[in-house]
């Protein structure tokens, strides 16, 4: 995986996107992933033309695989807190999808700290 170390990107998906695909993935045996997180109010019908043209930019660009989690900062709280309030809650960690209640405390805490744009 690569991306930004959680609290270290601080101008957005498009300059951290820009930033990941300025060096050759392609040497790494199915390239590096990326997983980025986005509040579901931003990912709106009518956000969808930018969203897809940042992704289209990052595959034009060399990105290989980016894995994305459409979820806001206090579902992923109220689930720690009420776990049998979400127990349908899927996220996606590096390389497989799980269960958000099922995972150990300190997955949970990563994937709350990842930068939510």
């Amino acid at each position: 995986g690569c991306g930004p170390v959680q609290g270290r990107d601080v101008n957005g998906p498009t300059a951290m996107m820009l930033s990941l695909t300025s060096w050759e993935q392609s040497a790494y045996l199915g390239g590096m992933v990326v997983n980025v997180k986005f509040a579901p109010k931003h990912l709106t019908p009518e956000h969808a033309d930018s969203f897809i043209a940042m992704l289209r930019t990052f595959l034009q660009r060399g990105g290989i695989e980016m894995q994305v989690n459409v979820v806001d900062r206090e579902t992923l709280l109220d689930a720690r807190k009420h776990p049998e309030n979400h127990r349908d809650l899927i996220v996606r960690i590096g390389g497989y999808s799980d269960y958000y209640v099922r995972l150990s405390d300190a997955l949970q805490e990563e994937i709350l700290e990842r930068r939510e744009y």
